[in-house]
């Protein structure tokens, strides 16, 4: 495969990391700070926090997937995303894998303002955490290879493990 093709293979996962980062540069060009933002500073941003969705922003379910807490925070989350993102998009394709990733992002959102009644949130931890999920799926059907399920499956399986702990 030329490297032309792989960047046209993955694109919108490219395109999602340049808008974190983007987010991420506006932030702290307002004064954000680079390594531990305020609750305040996050929300300004549109963090997720259940009052205020309640409140009728609904739109923070979506915005706080592109807000990090810190370059660490970020970071770390793009990380993950390129890795899923360059396994993933080229077998979803780029519609799917926007719905995908959008509507994981959304359910994560949601979850959090269930469990976390007061808490200010924010990262594309739900959307990956739930691209690792899509792709866990797959792992069981034809569409990977079966010589390759079983490498895919320790890998994929040593990155959740290892965040959530």
């Amino acid at each position: 495969m030329s490297q032309e093709e792989e960047t046209s293979d993955s694109y919108i996962t490219s395109l999602i990391i340049l808008l974190n980062i983007i987010v991420f540069i506006i932030m702290v060009i307002k004064g954000v700070d680079f390594w531990n933002p305020s609750s305040e500073s996050l929300l300004n941003f549109g963090a997720n926090y259940r009052p205020l969705i309640l409140n009728g922003e609904w739109w923070r379910l979506v915005t706080c997937c592109f807000v990090h807490i810190g370059i660490i925070h970020l970071l770390v989350n793009l990380g993950a995303l390129y890795y899923i993102g360059e396994l993933l998009e080229p077998l979803l394709g780029v519609a799917r894998f926007t719905t995908a990733y959008l509507l994981t992002g959304i359910a994560g959102s949601m979850a959090s303002i269930y469990w976390h009644e007061n808490t200010v949130s924010a990262g594309a931890s739900g959307a990956i955490f739930g691209m690792y999920g899509v792709f866990l799926a797959l792992l069981t059907t034809n569409l990977i290879k079966k010589n390759q399920r079983k490498e895919l499956l320790s890998s994929i399986g040593i990155f959740i493990a290892y965040n959530l702990l």
